[in-house]
């Protein structure tokens, strides 16, 4: 497949609507009633995407889902681990299938789908290629769940798909794509390289053509991986179109020498001080970057832990820092000694620089690509769909709120209430 400027479009936008149910959670108590509630919802978006976005998107019509993921579904307090849905487009004669990143509070999909990278799974054992290099334990888990998901009536997406070719057996070069940002920037590549390797079960009369569309993705697997992979790109087995914004800190996961620069990463606009010792203390305190550095350099045995390797190639978009937010940043910690101890008063340039850069990684991880994808009319429709559909009483936090909220550990809107007091206690 080649995809024409306006079909990538319509393909990262369906790509980003998976995404309806991040930074929401259901209720319940019965076990079941919220988990009914959140498919509800999701169901519900989409459909309303379908519908009212016709006129940027085109007419896409679903084949199965979106399906939605609880890793705990019976919890008291539940919230989508994956999401997932697959749609088809007569006129582009293309499938699209749409997978979600990480929901900003699912513990679930950041500990467990993208931070275990400790171990690997051989690739041979999921599709049985041997020599084909192997893939971190969380993308295997996030691919396993993909593929167990099912719909009501029990149909799993590699079902829906192969029924749905079978149905429609008058169509021929049916385009597949694969999209997903962020966490399904990993799965989905790897999702549709198992389509590749096992066409032969869903798609026994080759009809289709299988494409991956990853964005802003950290890396599923280690070299052997990208190495099998890239040979099925060369070989034309697959079409792959990976694309990254250069500010972006996620698709620096997890090659060693990317990771490396990931703390730097925006020091030509935050600058340090110049006896920042303390600024290496707080910059590491970014869990990730500490332990991600740590995992790069060590080995165990002899043997280097890491040997991951992004595939290539991979399309580097080049992204602008974003001066609005950095400002209102700087702005909201103003009073930053409202939130400090007096003892850490001293500091106050540090936790302000770290508050900085979590802000800026939240905005380039996700609204950047609005422009950089050039899907910024969907998005805004996109968004009203949403404020539309959303359940009553959540406050949904901006994505550079999310990332300081969960890096810096500072929520920004109570430093706004204290403020807020502030000037009230002075009038």
């Amino acid at each position: 497949m080649n995809p024409t400027t306006q079909l990538l479009k319509q393909i990262y936008s369906l790509s980003f609507s998976a995404n309806s149910a991040s930074g929401l959670s259901w209720s319940q108590n019965d076990c079941k009633s919220g988990m009914i509630e959140m498919q509800a919802y999701v169901t519900k978006v989409a459909h309303d995407v379908l519908a009212k976005t016709k006129n940027i998107i085109g007419n896409w019509t679903p084949i199965w889902g979106p399906i939605v993921y609880a890793n705990d579904a019976t919890a008291t307090s539940i919230h989508a681990d994956n999401t997932m849905g697959m749609y088809y487009n007569e006129s582009e004669n293309t499938i699209v299938i749409a997978i979600a990143g990480t929901n900003v509070n699912s513990p679930y999909g950041w500990l467990v789908e993208d931070f275990s990278v400790h171990k690997t799974v051989s690739w041979e054992l999921v599709t049985g290629v041997p020599s084909s290099g192997n893939i971190s334990t969380g993308t295997h888990i996030g691919l396993n769940i993909l593929l167990d998901m099912t719909n009501n009536k029990k149909v799993s997406l590699i079902t829906a798909l192969t029924n749905f070719l079978a149905d429609n057996s008058d169509l021929q070069n049916v385009q597949v794509a694969v999209a997903g940002h962020s966490l399904g920037g990993a799965l989905s590549p790897t999702l549709a390289l198992y389509l590749v390797d096992t066409k032969s079960e869903w798609d026994p009369t080759n009809k289709t053509s299988v494409g991956a569309f990853p964005t802003a993705g950290p890396t599923p697997g280690d070299e052997g991986f990208a190495s099998y992979y890239e040979k099925q790109i060369n070989a034309k087995k697959i079409y792959y179109l990976s694309q990254h914004n250069a500010l972006d800190v996620v698709p620096h996961a997890w090659e060693k020498d990317d990771l490396a620069k990931i703390p730097t990463i925006y020091d030509e606009y935050i600058k340090q001080p110049t006896d920042a010792n303390p600024a290496e203390t707080l910059t590491g305190t970014l869990a990730t970057v500490a332990a991600l550095n740590a995992l790069s350099s060590k080995n165990i045995a002899g043997i280097p832990v890491n040997r991951y390797k992004q595939i290539s190639p991979s399309t580097t978009l080049q992204g602008t820092f974003n001066s609005a937010i950095d400002d209102l940043i700087l702005k909201k910690l103003a009073l930053i000694k409202l939130v400090l101890p007096n003892t850490l008063g001293k500091y106050a340039v540090y936790l302000r620089n770290l508050v900085r850069f979590a802000a800026q990684a939240g905005a380039q991880h996700v609204p950047a690509y609005y422009t950089l994808l050039d899907i910024e009319t969907f998005m805004n429709a996109y968004k009203e769909i949403l404020a539309a559909n959303k359940p009553s009483g959540l406050v949904i936090h901006e994505p550079y709120e999310q990332a300081v909220q969960s890096i810096a550990k500072i929520d920004l809107r109570k430093i706004d209430e204290a403020a807020m007091k502030l000037a009230e206690d002075h009038h």
